[in-house]
């Protein structure tokens, strides 16, 4: 599922290898937030948008791919 990485396109996310490798990060990092009793969702959104939003920034900013990313 792509999820929509500042400054990259869709076909980006799914038809690089950096893409997909980016989106299975997101997405494990999502259920295993939505699978965490202590993790509240942040004002105004729901625990699954706080969750992709925590991690997406997270995961982009970590070294391995902020540098991929530019």
């Amino acid at each position: 599922m792509p999820y929509g990485i500042k400054g990259k396109t869709k076909k980006w996310e799914e038809g690089t290898k950096t893409g997909q490798k980016l989106d299975a990060r997101i997405e494990k990092c999502v259920a295993a937030k939505m699978a965490d009793p202590d993790f509240k969702s942040q004002e105004g959104r729901t625990k699954k948008e706080s969750a992709i939003a925590v991690c997406k920034t997270a995961i982009t900013r970590s070294k391995e791919f902020s540098k991929q990313l530019k």
